[in-house]
């Protein structure tokens, strides 16, 4: 690389450092949530689904195992600001919202954090997906 190729790429270095965020993420705040921060459980939410993946995030029928997906993921459903989608900033607020642990340990061994690699996946591709939250009304 030449001198003029080193002065842009230094130049272009310096412009990226200095801006700042355009869009401000809840997750910015804190690198991490912990468990007290953890969102309640939904108790009247049967199925989290995304339909253009046609991908189940939670059943209640067939898994008592990912609670943490079905309050986190609920939790950006209700948010106004994320309009029922997963999107970069949703993704990346969801993320903070898991276990620093359990998306450590999901980097590191691929498909066993289904959950969690999809959130990757969405933020990684810049991915705008609508997911859908099925309840059913307690009588």
């Amino acid at each position: 690389m030449g001198a003029c190729g080193r002065a842009r790429l230094v130049a272009r270095r310096a412009q990226h450092a200095s801006r700042q965020p355009c869009v401000a993420v809840r997750a910015e705040k804190k690198e991490y949530y912990d468990y007290k921060d953890m969102p309640p459980l939904p108790l009247t939410v049967t199925r989290i689904h995304i339909p253009k993946l046609d991908y189940t995030v939670v059943s209640k029928q067939n898994e008592e195992m990912r609670l943490a997906s079905l309050a986190i993921f609920y939790d950006i459903y209700k948010d106004e600001q994320y309009k029922s989608r997963l999107t970069r900033k949703s993704a990346m607020t969801a993320l903070c919202m898991y276990d620093r642990d359990d998306v450590e340990e999901a980097q590191k061994a691929p498909g066993d954090y289904p959950n969690i690699d999809l959130l990757f996946r969405v933020y990684n591709q810049g991915m705008d997906l609508e997911f859908e939250v099925e309840e059913f009304m307690p009588k």
